[in-house]
């Protein structure tokens, strides 16, 4: 089967979908696009003729997407965001900083002293105060993915495994030590041989979007029954006394001034990691996007072109 082309109206029609997806239902979505419920059916089942296919279960069990609605929700996604970058590299030509600069940075970064970002986004909306700031904060295999899908323009993380058709370039460093809780033996063990008794028996947390084992190597061979997605689910994690595990230095001093966490060993097993822009390969950034790795670059002392 031939797909069919797709006109404005078509378009609408995905606009109501995502926005319904997004909104987890029709009653939500009503208030987002100020029309009924009724309306709002009759637009997704025209949709669906269109397609030719059923993209979501509607009734007294709720809504719920089909798995070919979910393959469209994410497709409709990659459209709008396509749609998004060619204004504004048609703006762009002409000079203009105007459009939306979509930028997907790691948790938790708003901890770290040295990060360029928010100086680097005050510059953009004070020379470029047309343009509509999408700001994420993801844990780093979700920034990747965010770019691969053209969700994001640039994404801003530590990335250990660098992914096919992305490129990446180093801005600077971030300090990350091993931590524990109060309530933790290693809270109060104050000497090398102390450490080293009781650090085999402690219980790691895990970075799930991590190896640790090849990224801190004190982790090999330790038990592990916590498995965080979020730099913040570690600290969760640590402060109940269970678990060891690595934070960014800036994040944990909040807790290390409270007396609530202290580094493992008195600072021994600390790491440094790369923090790094990551973009699409091939993919020529529009002004916006250039505009504001130029400024990402300036802050980290590298050259701008």
């Amino acid at each position: 089967m031939v797909a069919p082309s797709f006109s404005k109206a078509d378009l609408h029609l995905l606009h109501v979908f995502s926005t319904v997806v997004e909104a987890r239902g029709f009653s939500a979505a009503q208030i987002v696009l100020n029309v009924s419920a009724s309306t709002i059916s009759r637009q997704i089942s025209d949709l669906e003729t269109r397609l030719g296919m059923r993209l979501c279960q509607r009734g007294r069990k709720g809504f719920r997407l089909t798995d070919k609605g979910e393959i469209v929700y994410a497709a409709a996604g990659r459209l709008f965001a396509a749609l998004d970058h060619f204004g504004e590299t048609v703006d762009g030509t002409r000079g203009k900083l105007i459009g939306r600069l979509s930028v997907a940075a790691i948790d938790n970064w708003v901890f770290n002293d040295g990060a360029r970002i928010t100086s680097a986004l005050a510059e953009m909306t004070r020379i470029a105060p047309d343009v509509t700031i999408d700001l994420h904060s993801l844990a780093p295999d979700d920034i990747e993915i965010a770019v691969q899908d053209g969700q994001v323009a640039v994404g801003v993380g530590v990335f250990h495994r660098h992914k096919p058709g992305l490129d990446y370039e180093t801005l600077g460093t971030e300090r990350i030590g091993l931590y524990c809780g109060a309530d933790h033996p290693l809270f109060t063990a104050d000497t090398q041989a102390e450490v080293d008794a009781l650090l085999p028996q402690a219980n790691f947390c895990k970075r799930s979007y991590l190896n640790e084992d090849q990224v801190a190597p004190v982790s090999r061979g330790l038990r592990s029954t916590g498995n965080a997605h979020q730099i913040e689910g570690v600290a969760m994690l640590i402060l109940t006394g269970g678990f060891i595990g690595y934070l960014p230095e800036g994040l944990a001093d909040i807790w290390v001034r409270q007396g609530r966490m202290r580094p493992v060993g008195a600072g021994r097993f600390d790491l440094t990691s790369e923090i790094k822009l990551v973009r699409k390969r091939g993919e020529a950034p529009n002004l916006v996007a250039k505009t504001f790795l130029q400024l990402m670059r300036r802050g980290a002392g590298r050259r701008s072109d």
